[in-house]
C-alpha cells in the first residue's frame, strides 16, 4: 500500500508543478510558428516575384510578337524578348521565347516566353530539405493574322496536284507560307521549313516523317484554307502583260531603196593603161605613181561625178579622190571591186550594184548607197555615215563601220548554214559598227562560227531587227559572240520582229540594256546570255540549253545566263518542241548551271522577274530540268495557268543573300531532286503583314 501512495503522492504533486509548462508548450508550437513565418514571409515573397515575373513575361512575349510580326525572324523575336526582360532586370539565361501555333486560333502563330527564376529558402528549410523554390511564368501572346498573304509557294489549281516533293527535295521558306489549292505531299527524306503550311483538300499534308517544321525547327501551322491569285488584278502584271499586244502588232521595217543606175565613163586603174584620160573625161584627174603602184584620182570641185564601171587591176593602189569635198556626191553604176590598198574620200556614194572590197579598204565619212549586196574580205574600214544597204552585207575578215544610221535590207542569198539575212559575218570575222548608232535589219542578222559583232557604242543606241527567210531574226553560231549596245541614253527602241536564236554552244551574247525589249518571236539560247537591264516581253517561249550548251566565256567572265533588274513577259503563245524543254514556255536544260536572274527592285515590274501567260487558255509551263544547278532567280515567278517543275539536281533560289526573294507561283508545283529557298516578294493587293498582337494566355 505504501508503494500504490507514494506513486500517487508523486504524480499529484507533478500535475500540480507549473515549472516548465512554457518551454514544453514552445517545443510543441515551434514548428507551427516556424511554418506559419515561411508561409507569410518567403512563399508570399515568391508570391510577389512570380507576379512580377509575369508581368516582364507578357512585356517580352508583347515585344516578342512585335518583331516578328515585323521582320518574321524567330532570332529577332527571341532578341527582343530576352532584352525587354534585360532591362525589368531578369537575366538571359532565365528567359525562355519560342514561336507556336496559338492555343486559341486555328492556323495563327504566337510568340510564347517563359520566365523562370529561383529564390533562396531560409525559414522553410527548417521543416524540409529543398533549399531553392522554383518561380516560374509563362506568357503567350498572338501574332497578327498569320498568314494574311498567300506566301512564297502557291500551287494555285484546286484539280491538280498541288505542291509535291520527291527525291530528296527541300523548300526553304524561313519567312512566308507555302500554299496550296490542293494537296501537299512531303515524303520521307524531303522537307518543308516554312512558318505556315496551307492546303484545300480532304486530306491533310502527307508528311510520314515529319517533313514539315517551322523555322529553327519550331511547329509550323498546318492550316486549312483555300488561298487566292495573290497577282489577281495586280497592275503592274496587268500592264506588263498588256504589252503582248503591240508586240504581236509589230511589223518589219521597210528596206532601203536602190539608188538609180546613172550612165558616166569607165575608169580602168591599172598598168600603164590611159587612165588619165578617162578622168579627164568625167571632169576628175588621174596620176600614176610607178615607185608604190598607186593611182590618185582628184575630183576636186566637182559637185556630182558621174562613173559607169571602175576597174582596179591586182596589185594596184588606188587613193580615190581623198581630197574631195564631203558634199560631192559620186554615181557609180557599175560593181567595184577593191584591190590591195583603197582609199576613198568622204562623200556621197551611190553604188547602183554591188560593192566588193579587198585586201585594205578605207572608205571616209558619208553617206553609202549600195543597191546590191556589200562584200567585206580582207581589212575594211567605213568612216561615221548613213549606210543604205538594199541587198545585204556579207562580211568577213576585218570590217569596221563608223557612227551611224543602217538601214539594210535581205540579201538575195543565203548566208552560210542558215537563210538569207540582211548581215551575215563570216566564221572568224570581226565585225564592228561604231557608235551610238541607229540599226534596221529588216532580215535580221546572222553570226557564224567564231564570229564576232558589235553594234553600237555608248547607250543611245536603236534596234529594229526583221526576220530572216528561215524565220530567225537573230543567230549566233557555234562559238559566236554578239554585242548589241545599250539603247538607254535616247530615243532608241529594242524591237525584234522573228526569233533570237542563240543557239550555237559556247557562244556569248551580250543584249541591250533597254527600258523595253520587244521581241515578236522565241527565246533560244545554247550559250552564254548577258541580259541588259529592261523588261523582255517575247511573244513566244524561253529557253536556255534544249538542245544542249552551256557557260561560256562573255562580257569578261566565265557565265551562262546573267541579268541584272530584269523582268520576263511570256506570251506562250508558242511552245518549245525540242529536247526537254518540249512543252514547255519557259525552261532550263542540260545542265545549264550558274545562272543569275535578278528583278528591278523599282519601278513598273519591281520585284517581277518571270510573268509566264495569264490566260486560262494557255497552260504552258516552266521547269528546271537535268541539272540546271546554282540558279539564282530573285523575284516572282508567275505562272498561274502552268505547271512548274524542278527536276535532276537543279536548284533555284538563294538561301545566303537575304536581300533576294524568290516568289512561285503556279497552277501546281513539283520538285524532284532539287531545292527551292523561297520568300515572299509581292503580297497580295491590299494585304499586310498585321502588326496587332493579343495576349491570349
Amino acid at each position: 500500500m505504501f508503494i500504490k501512495a507514494d506513486i500517487a503522492r508523486i504524480f499529484g504533486r507533478f500535475a500540480g508543478n507549473r515549472n516548465g509548462n512554457v518551454l514544453i508548450i514552445s517545443a510543441l508550437v515551434m514548428p507551427v510558428l516556424i511554418g506559419m513565418a515561411a508561409l507569410v514571409t518567403e512563399y508570399g515573397s515568391a508570391l510577389v516575384q512570380q507576379a512580377q515575373n509575369q508581368r516582364v513575361a507578357d512585356l517580352s512575349a508583347y515585344a516578342g510578337a512585335l518583331a516578328y510580326n515585323t521582320t518574321k525572324s524567330t532570332d529577332q523575336m527571341t532578341a527582343a524578348a530576352v532584352n525587354v526582360a534585360a532591362l525589368n532586370g531578369v537575366p538571359a539565361a532565365s528567359v525562355t521565347a519560342s514561336l507556336i501555333a496559338s492555343p486559341k486560333t486555328t492556323g495563327v502563330n504566337a510568340v510564347t516566353v517563359s520566365i523562370s527564376t529561383q529564390q533562396n529558402l531560409l525559414l522553410a528549410r527548417v521543416l524540409q530539405s529543398r533549399q531553392q523554390l522554383q518561380i516560374t511564368s509563362n506568357s503567350v501572346v498572338e501574332v497578327g493574322a498569320q498568314p494574311q498573304t498567300p506566301g512564297c509557294v502557291l500551287a494555285l489549281n484546286g484539280t491538280q496536284t498541288g505542291v509535291t516533293l520527291s527525291g530528296g527535295t527541300t523548300i526553304t521558306a524561313p519567312k512566308c507560307t507555302v500554299s496550296s489549292n490542293s494537296t501537299v505531299t512531303v515524303p520521307c527524306g524531303t522537307y518543308i521549313s516554312a512558318i505556315g503550311v496551307n492546303y484545300n483538300s480532304t486530306t491533310a499534308p502527307s508528311q510520314p516523317c515529319g517533313g514539315i517544321t517551322g523555322p529553327n525547327g519550331a511547329a509550323a501551322v498546318i492550316a486549312k484554307k483555300s488561298t487566292a491569285d495573290p497577282f489577281a488584278g495586280n497592275a503592274a502584271v496587268t500592264a506588263a502583260v498588256a504589252r503582248i499586244a503591240s508586240v504581236t502588232a509589230l511589223s518589219v521595217t521597210t528596206p532601203p531603196t536602190a539608188p538609180t543606175n546613172t550612165t558616166g565613163g569607165d575608169l580602168t586603174f591599172g598598168w600603164g593603161t590611159a587612165t588619165n584620160t578617162q578622168a579627164t573625161a568625167i571632169g576628175c584627174t588621174a596620176t600614176f605613181s610607178s615607185s608604190s603602184s598607186t593611182w590618185t584620182l582628184d575630183c576636186t570641185g566637182k559637185s556630182t561625178v558621174n562613173i559607169g564601171n571602175i576597174t582596179i587591176a591586182g596589185g594596184i593602189n588606188l587613193n580615190f579622190a581623198t581630197n574631195a569635198a564631203a558634199t560631192t556626191t559620186y554615181n557609180i553604176a557599175g560593181d567595184l571591186t577593191t584591190s590591195a590598198t583603197t582609199n576613198f574620200g568622204p562623200g556621197i556614194y551611190n553604188f547602183a550594184k554591188t560593192l566588193n572590197t579587198a585586201g585594205n579598204t578605207t572608205f571616209g565619212a558619208g553617206t553609202y548607197n549600195i543597191g546590191k549586196l556589200l562584200t567585206t574580205t580582207g581589212t575594211t574600214s567605213f568612216g561615221a555615215g548613213t549606210f543604205n544597204l538594199t541587198k545585204g552585207l556579207a562580211a568577213a575578215g576585218t570590217t569596221t563601220f563608223g557612227a551611224g544610221t543602217f538601214k539594210i535590207g535581205m540579201s538575195d542569198n543565203a548566208c552560210s548554214g542558215g537563210g538569207r539575212v540582211s548581215v551575215c559575218n563570216g566564221g572568224g570575222g570581226n565585225l564592228t559598227f561604231g557608235g551610238p548608232s541607229v540599226f534596221e535589219l529588216p532580215g535580221g542578222y546572222s553570226n557564224q562560227g567564231g564570229a564576232t559583232v558589235i553594234f553600237g557604242s555608248g547607250t543611245a543606241n536603236s534596234f529594229k531587227i526583221g526576220p530572216g527567210s528561215n524565220g530567225d531574226a537573230i543567230t549566233l553560231a557555234g562559238g559566236a559572240t554578239a554585242i548589241m549596245a545599250d539603247t538607254t541614253g535616247g530615243n532608241g527602241v529594242f524591237q525584234v520582229v522573228g526569233n533570237v536564236n542563240a543557239g550555237g554552244g559556247g557562244s556569248c551574247f551580250v543584249i541591250s540594256a533597254a527600258a523595253q525589249h520587244d521581241i515578236s518571236g522565241n527565246f533560244m539560247a545554247s550559250g552564254a546570255v548577258l541580259m541588259g537591264a529592261g523588261v523582255y516581253t517575247v511573244d513566244g517561249y524561253f529557253t536556255l540549253g534544249a538542245n544542249g550548251g552551256g557557260s561560256a566565256n562573255c562580257g569578261g567572265s566565265s557565265i551562262s545566263v546573267s541579268g541584272t533588274n530584269v523582268t520576263l513577259v511570256l506570251s506562250g503563245k508558242a511552245k518549245a518542241t525540242s529536247g526537254s524543254c518540249s512543252g514547255y514556255v519557259f525552261c532550263v536544260a542540260a545542265g545549264y548551271s550558274n545562272i543569275v536572274l535578278t528583278a528591278p527592285q523599282t519601278g513598273a515590274t519591281a520585284k517581277l522577274a518571270v510573268v509566264g501567260p495569264t490566260s486560262t487558255s494557255n497552260t504552258g509551263g516552266a521547269t528546271f530540268t537535268q541539272g540546271g544547278s546554282n540558279t539564282q532567280i530573285s523575284g516572282a515567278f508567275y505562272f498561274p495557268y502552268g505547271p512548274i517543275t524542278l527536276s535532276g539536281g537543279a536548284n533555284i533560289g538563294s538561301t545566303t543573300d537575304t536581300t533576294k526573294c524568290l516568289q512561285i507561283i503556279g497552277s501546281s508545283i513539283t520538285l524532284s531532286g532539287g531545292t527551292a529557298a523561297t520568300s515572299e516578294c509581292i503580297a497580295a493587293s491590299g494585304a499586310t503583314a498585321s502588326s496587332k498582337v493579343s495576349l491570349v494566355q
